[in-house]
């Protein structure tokens, strides 16, 4: 599994333009083939800090994606940011779930 993060800091005076754009973006790239999830997240602490998340079957689920019309959508709102993104990809070869807390609390 491929993991995608692209933390983006929105000036004020474009945070609705760019939200409607992520907002419109998320349905259809959950659709796309191999697409695990996607979803967009404000911090709590700074309201002008975007985690757009992605997460990917395989890095050619996610490559197929970084070429699409969606991600080139969500690439031009980026442009529009004064701060450059931080953006991530991560492959994860194991995961775990509340088992790994019960484990860790049992020492």
């Amino acid at each position: 599994m491929i993991e995608a993060t692209i933390k983006m800091t929105v000036p004020a005076e474009k945070k609705r333009e760019v939200l409607q754009t992520v907002r419109a973006m998320l349905g259809p790239i959950r659709l796309e083939r191999g697409c695990i999830s996607c979803n967009c997240y404000v911090d709590v602490e700074d309201e002008s800090v975007l985690l757009f998340e992605e997460a990917w079957k395989t890095r050619e689920d996610l490559e197929k994606h970084l070429r699409s019309d969606h991600f080139g959508i969500l690439n031009g709102a980026m442009r529009l940011l004064r701060v450059e993104p931080d953006i991530r990809f991560n492959t994860i070869t194991s995961t775990a779930g509340p088992e790994a807390i019960k484990a860790a609390q049992a020492w």
